[in-house]
């Protein structure tokens, strides 16, 4: 598995891939930029809005970055790097790591990472690369139609919290149960990030001269959770 994560191959795949993702982007932004000018919207007024956007893209990255660390040491740089680059989420590769680790017969990712063959990292690849379509699947027949119908009337207005709330639900039924009852550390940590991010969201609705502290919350619980990881560990080991 080491030799796979850290070959040349997988790391010029990975490049090429986000090539194009940039690529892809720099070829959007042109046409979106060009068809405002076409509307009527100045260069000044747009100059704003990608300030603005840039502002608001580099702030959330910095729990992906902080993320990316913790990844690292389950999955290798690269394909770490790939994952949180294009459409995967730490939780996600978290759990489907621990979850194949498990599956076949290692008690810790981080042991799996020392110890599996490429085969078992091709299993790990497989589900976090093609389990991962399964949403595009669903939204490629359906999503057109479903963005419409909830935003047709105020009563589908409500139907839209009620279907976000109710995805949100499934979420925390999925990872909390698997973070809370898997280990006694990383129950510790995920309550510490939690008591770190409710305490931040009371503040910056509390105060207006501390609202910004509400793009940092999911940095700062992350960030907290994994120096807390220090102290559990040192506590319960």
């Amino acid at each position: 598995m080491k030799e796979i994560i850290s070959s040349p191959l997988l790391l010029t795949l990975v490049v090429i891939g986000l090539l194009y993702i940039v690529g892809f982007s720099l070829v959007y932004l042109k046409k979106a930029y060009t068809r405002c000018l076409e509307m009527g919207i100045t260069k000044e007024e747009l100059r704003k809005v990608i300030k603005s956007s840039l502002v608001f893209s580099v702030v959330p990255s910095l729990s992906i970055v902080v993320g990316l660390f913790a990844l690292i040491a389950v999955l290798g740089v690269v394909w770490s790097w790939w994952r949180l680059s294009v459409i995967g989420s730490l939780s996600y590769e978290s759990l489907i790591a621990s979850s194949v680790s498990s599956a076949i017969g290692f008690s810790t990712a981080a042991e799996m990472l020392e110890s599996a063959t490429g085969r078992e990292f091709g299993v790990v690849m497989i589900l976090m690369s093609i389990g991962m379509l399964s949403g595009f699947t669903i939204l490629i027949p359906f999503g057109k139609k479903l963005s419409m119908s909830v935003n047709k009337t105020k009563e589908a207005s409500t139907w839209k919290y009620v279907l976000s709330g109710t995805f949100m639900l499934c979420l925390f039924a999925v990872y909390v149960p698997v973070l809370l009852f898997g280990d006694t550390i990383q129950a510790a940590v995920m309550i510490t990030g939690l008591v770190i991010a409710v305490l931040l969201g009371v503040i910056a609705s509390k105060s207006p001269k501390l609202r910004w502290l509400s793009e940092f919350i999911m940095a700062f619980s992350m960030i907290g959770g994994m120096i807390s990881a220090i102290f559990w560990t040192n506590l319960f080991q």
